[in-house]
């Protein structure tokens, strides 16, 4: 009887242990479906950090860590904490341009003070057979769109005969100007015959002062070189341009007393 009592519990004993490895199973099953369909919803958003208005307005501080941008795309473009380098990420790898135009790979506990990004999956790619200038590229752009008034990511490959880009130069507490002012100050990096990558997105007009209207580039040397904001080329032979249109748009403020106590006072656009 004794013994038919412990073979009874020791039924038991198993019994629940079976049920609750089950029980784990199921949740990281569940877990993982989850995980997987997030990603899936996050690959038609395009995130940004901070405001465009508060970046005007001399919000150089932000508390968004690379590591966590990657968690919103493995593109996007921006600016480091107190415009310490552009930032251009490309294929999940986030760069920083410095104003001395050094490139080096933002670790994951960098602080960033502006950025868009988004998982890139593209839609549609085309070439542009032609030699174009830069101001000629968002016409082109504008005539692929399905309608201006989605959001868009794209990545252009080409090689360019002449290419001008812009740093940013880096500011320390307390800040006295804003972008108005340190934009057509910035220092400006110039080459020739060069191949690379062109991470771009646009916002449409009524996106207002929460981002940049209209497109906004920044560039990355195939050899990792050469890169910033881009501001005029000439491209040799086709560019061949990828598209992803987002229909999901969300952003995170920074938590901090520097944009708790920010004035918007001053508007100002540029691409």
């Amino acid at each position: 009887m004794k013994l038919s009592k412990h073979i009874f519990f020791v039924f038991v004993t198993f019994s629940f242990i079976s049920c609750l490895e089950s029980s784990e199973k199921d949740e990281s099953v569940e877990d993982t479906a989850i995980n997987q369909e997030a990603t899936i919803k996050n690959t038609d958003t395009f995130y940004q950090y901070s405001v465009w208005f508060a970046f005007v307005n001399k919000v150089f501080d932000g508390d968004l860590k690379v590591k966590d941008l990657k968690t919103h795309g493995d593109v996007g473009l921006g600016s480091f904490d107190f415009l310490d380098g552009e930032l251009v990420m490309l294929d999940g790898i986030p760069y920083r341009i410095r104003e001395n135009g050094e490139i080096s790979v933002g670790e994951d506990m960098d602080e960033i003070v502006y950025a868009d990004a988004a998982f890139f999956t593209p839609k549609d790619e085309f070439p542009i057979e032609n030699s174009i200038e830069f101001s000629k590229l968002a016409s082109i752009l504008d005539e692929k769109k399905k309608s201006p008034h989605y959001f868009y990511v794209y990545k252009i490959h080409g090689v360019f005969s002449h290419i001008k880009l812009g740093g940013v130069p880096k500011v320390s507490p307390p800040f006295r100007y804003g972008l108005d002012v340190l934009i057509p100050r910035r220092p400006v990096f110039e080459t020739t015959n060069i191949s690379g990558t062109l991470v771009g997105f646009y916002c449409p007009d009524y996106i207002g002062n929460i981002n940049t209207k209209g497109h906004h580039f920044h560039f990355i040397s195939d050899d990792r070189k050469w890169g910033g904001h881009v501001m005029d080329f000439t491209s040799i032979d086709a560019l061949i341009v990828q598209v992803d249109q987002k229909t999901k748009y969300q952003f995170d403020l920074p938590s901090n007393e520097t944009y708790e106590n920010v004035k918007l006072d001053n508007e100002f656009q540029y691409n």
